[in-house]
């Protein structure tokens, strides 16, 4: 009975100095969320930068495509019709 007594008093005191836990100040959880949130930033910004380098190389070119077609295909006519005009 003592040794049952015993255990059970010495679980409960192991059990009760695991729930304790250190307290931190309001300055010290800021610090490390600044700390943190900084560090992942830079690596998001350098990320964000090295997707938009992808990206311009290609979505430019088919812009730039698309418009010079689109230039084309209006300055077609438009020579076509000078053309024509100059030959009658």
């Amino acid at each position: 009975m003592y040794k049952f007594v015993f255990i059970a008093l010495i679980s409960c005191t192991l059990l009760s100095c695991a729930d304790k836990k250190a307290a931190f100040k309001q300055s010290e959880v800021n610090a490390k969320i600044d700390s943190i949130v900084g560090e992942r930033l830079v690596e998001i910004n350098r990320k964000a930068m090295e997707d938009l380098d992808n990206r311009i190389a290609i979505e430019v070119k088919a812009k730039a495509d698309s418009i010079l077609a689109a230039r084309n295909k209006t300055a077609v006519p438009t020579q076509a019709t000078v053309t024509d005009s100059s030959q009658k």
